[in-house]
This record gives structure tokens, sequence and C-alpha cells, in this order.
């Protein structure tokens, strides 16, 4: 697994990683960050460009619209974290790059336009040694599409003889204010990430056997139904956070689901996989073997499809996304793998008062550590 050992700092080592990191030599660095109302949002950059070191300090704001007016509050707070930002990279350049999200009914819209964007600005991460992603203010299905296609633009860059840029992922996570961030309405149409149909309405592949693996957060259901709808998968593999802070929260999770798992999903007991609420990694490593021995099993019937559903913290979404990233790379693309999602159609008022209780987690997926 590429994956396998891993570098992962949270809040505690954070700040030495990162020190150390940006103290060794000079280096160019280039934060890819959310224009969003999460209070959050700013968190990470701010940490990180406060430790100094030489380079510049540059940044793409991704600009998310929607077609739909913004409520009064969420306007504020979004300026307020834009005025942070032009604060944090005031000695650098920051870019705005408009990013049109989905109508209901637009399948992958929203990830074909986010990944076209990045597409065409390939050129410029050659002149940064780091990437950072910084997915705290970003909407799922952009931070998912950001992730895979900045780390395929940098892997294909390298492995044509291009410059080996680092590239991270880093978020501030806290569960109880992601539960407390609901949409206020969901689209109706199911959509994938850009590359990761897992040829679903291929009719050349219809006969293999599909498998879900959707991980699972609080108050999905609406999600759950939708997706395994469009799916009609025939074995289905919940990820449950566990261990977690909270020592009951995958016992409750999996009492709220109780009669949409086990009553009209007709899921097996033992198909449910445990993934760490604090380590995306070893969400990475329970997906990928879990996709791997399925794969193998289901051989003698040309394999299987396999779909990771992200419905839970975006610190787990991180795993499952690298998951699927790692097994369609070794694959050469020809194990059907899918990122099934449906995305927010708008957002309730913030509820978010305060970031205590966040947490600073920084993922350093690829780079110099694997040389």
């Amino acid at each position: 697994m590429r994956w396998d050992p891993y570098v992962l700092t949270t809040e505690l080592e954070f700040e030495r990683f990162w020190t150390d990191h940006l103290g060794r030599r000079k280096r160019d660095v280039l934060f890819v960050v959310g224009r969003g109302f999460d209070i959050r949002a700013t968190l990470g950059s701010a940490r990180i460009c406060a430790i100094g070191g030489r380079g510049n300090r540059d940044a793409w704001l991704l600009s998310f619209d929607n077609g739909l007016p913004d409520s009064a509050k969420r306007a504020e707070l979004t300026a307020a974290n834009v005025a942070r930002y032009q604060c944090i990279f005031r000695n650098g350049t920051m870019q705005d790059l408009p990013i049109r999200l989905s109508t209901s009914g637009n399948q992958a819209g929203t990830s074909r336009h986010t990944s076209g964007v990045l597409r065409g600005r390939k050129q410029e991460l050659a002149a940064y040694d780091d990437i950072v992603i910084d997915i705290s203010a970003m909407p799922r299905m952009v931070a998912m599409t950001v992730m895979v296609q900045v780390l395929y633009l940098l892997d294909a860059a390298f492995e044509a003889g291009g410059k080996d840029i680092n590239l991270h992922i880093v978020t501030a996570e806290s569960v109880s204010s992601d539960r407390g961030a609901k949409p206020a309405s969901l689209s109706d149409t199911v959509t994938s990430v850009v590359g990761f149909s897992g040829e679903l309405n291929n009719e050349v592949t219809e006969h293999i056997p599909r498998v879900w693996f959707p991980v699972l957060g609080e108050d999905q259901e609406t999600r759950l139904t939708r997706i395994r709808e469009e799916l009609r998968p025939d074995e289905i593999c919940p990820v449950i956070p566990f261990p977690s802070k909270d020592a009951r929260r995958g016992d409750e999770i999996i009492a709220s689901y109780r009669q949409t798992l086990f009553d009209d999903f007709q899921v097996e007991p033992g198909n449910i996989l445990h993934a760490s609420e604090f380590n995306p990694f070893e969400a990475y490593k329970q997906l990928y073997t879990a996709i791997d021995r399925y794969r193998d099993s289901l051989n003698e019937l040309g394999g299987c499809k396999a779909y990771v559903s992200p419905l839970s913290s975006k610190l787990l979404s991180a795993g499952a996304v690298l998951a699927c990233y790692d097994h369609r790379s070794k694959s050469g693309g020809r194990l059907k793998v899918g990122i099934p999602y449906v995305e927010a159609a708008s957002y309730g008022e913030p509820t978010q008062s305060t970031t205590e209780g966040t947490e600073l987690y920084s993922m350093w997926i690829r780079g110099e550590w694997e040389r």
C-alpha cells in the first residue's frame, strides 16, 4: 500500500512538524483553500504561515457559487474569512478561482468544473516545493476532487521527469461542529468524483458484482437511501468510526440506522468495518484491504466494482479517497472504483460559535518522504 507507512501529525505535533519542515531549507508553498463561512477555515493556514521560514507563501482561494443568494450571516462569516486570508498571505499572492457548484440534475457538475479549473493551472504547480490543500471550508465534493486531481497532476508530472513536489492535506477537525453544520437541503442527484464513476452505468460491465462501502456519520439517512437506490449494490459494508473520542459513537450510529441497515438494506452484521475517527490512514488501510479481498474472492466473476461514499468527517473522507485513488492507480484504471455522493443543494444558517475543541491534522501524502 502506498501509504503504509504514513506521515500524519495531529494537534500536539502539528507545529513541531511544520517548524522542522519549513526550517530545513527555502520552500515556496502554495495553499489551496476554500472561500467558505466555516469559522475553522483559516486556522491551518494561519498556524503554518506564522511559523515563518524562507520562501513564498501564496494561495489559491476557491470561490464557490451554486447560483443561490447567501444569507446575511453566511456572507458576513465568509467576508471575515477572506479578510483573514488577505492578512495571512499579505506578503504573497492570493488568486481567486471561481468554482461552479452543481444544480440538481447536473451529474458530476461540481467535480467536473473543479477538475477543469485545476487542470488549467497545472503548469503553475511546478513553481512550488510544497502544496497544502486545506479542506476545512470546502464542500465535500470540491474537497475530494481537489485531493485526487492535484495528487494525480503531481504524480504524472514527476513520472514524466518533473519536479518532486510535496503534497499535504490539512483540516481543522471538530466532530461536534460538523454535526451542527447540516445542509438545508440535498441535491436529488447522485454524483461521482471525476474519474471515479466505477463504470456504474456501463452496460458492458453490468454483470460485475457491486460492493458498496458507506463511511457513516450522523444524520445521513437520506444520502444513504438515495445512493443505494442508484447503485443497487450486491453487498454493503458500512464503515463506522471506532475508536472515537466518544466511545459510544459507533454504537449510536449503528443504532440510529438500525432499520435502514438491517431491515431495508439487509446488511450482514459481520460486514461492518471499523475505522479510527482520528486517523484517516487507518480508514485507508481498512478500505484498501476490504476492496482487495472482495476483488480477489470475486475474481472468477470478473472481479467487482467497488464504491465508497464518504458520509462522515472530512478526516475519514480523506482516508476513503486515498484508498480509492491507490487502488485505481495500481490497477491502471482496470479496477472499477467509484466515489458516489449526494451534494448539498443549499445550506442552513451556521451554528458554530467557537473553534474550541477543534484540532488541526496534517497528512503528508506525496513527495520527499516517499523516496
